[in-house]
């Protein structure tokens, strides 16, 4: 979880110092297990939409009890019909938007690209062995809120043409969450997550654009006991999946992102 909990005089120092690790140390750090436990059991509303299919708002509510805690509100705008509720398949993991986890980021490698009034971006690498080959063909960022600390975004961006097969070549990469305070958690949730992704292979080009926005929470039974209500956290950037928003007589899957 990350808190809004630094002055502008903090924020200000670190930068003026040069020192973006004690900058970030309060914000990577984890939290307790406890504290995480009683976020997971907070609602939230998300919405998946996805370029050229549609979008798909769901809802999770831990007091719905175990296989209740989600339901589908909306397809393409529109309330969902019978048939579409009958074939909805939620996933049974996933992570919770105020659950957060930064433990890829090398926080050493942490160097300050631009400062302006109001906002300080930050370039970074991942620890060994996170995000596998496509990092070295990237850049990362974030940037935070220079008055206040808040994180406001991560981002992970190609630069330039790359190839992760001999015949496959990414010709877009594009991975951006941004994130908000959140007074029901009383902490920093995610918002929104935006992947685009264009690959070319043997001649043919996928463009494939997702994205998942999370709102509308309710912590009124964080309180509530684990045995019932527990759903597993991870990693924000692994959250992205591709489910293709409900017809009347499906719930089929395009690929995930790779």
């Amino acid at each position: 979880m990350v808190t809004c909990v630094w002055s502008n005089e903090f924020v200000r120092a670190q930068v003026n110092s040069g020192d973006s690790r004690a900058l970030f140390d309060d914000v990577l750090n984890e939290v307790k297990t406890a504290d995480v436990q009683e976020l997971k059991n907070c609602a939230y509303t998300q919405q998946t939409t996805i370029k050229d299919v549609g979008s798909m708002r769901e809802r999770y509510d831990p007091s719905g009890g175990l296989g209740l805690e989600w339901q589908l509100l909306q397809v393409n705008g529109k309330n969902p019909t019978d048939q579409q509720v009958h074939n909805y398949d939620p996933k049974k993991r996933q992570r919770h938007p105020a659950v957060l986890n930064f433990d890829f980021i090398d926080v050493d490698s942490l160097q300050l690209l631009e400062e302006s009034q109001s906002k300080l971006k930050l370039e970074y690498k991942v620890v060994p062995g996170a995000g596998q080959g496509l990092n070295q063909h990237v850049t990362n960022q974030l940037t935070i809120d220079s008055d206040t600390g808040q994180l406001l975004e991560v981002k992970s961006i190609a630069l330039e043409t790359f190839r992760i097969q001999r015949w496959t070549q990414v010709k877009v990469y594009e991975n951006v969450s941004t994130f908000r305070f959140e007074d029901q958690t009383n902490g920093t949730v995610l918002e929104q997550i935006t992947l685009k992704l264009e690959l070319k292979s043997r001649g043919n080009t996928l463009n494939h654009e997702v994205t998942k926005q999370f709102f509308d929470f309710d912590c009124s039974y964080a309180s509530t006991s684990d045995e019932t209500m527990n759903i597993d956290g991870g990693q924000f950037e692994d959250e992205l999946d591709a489910r293709t928003p409900l017809d009347d007589t499906s719930n089929s899957e395009i690929p995930p992102n790779w």
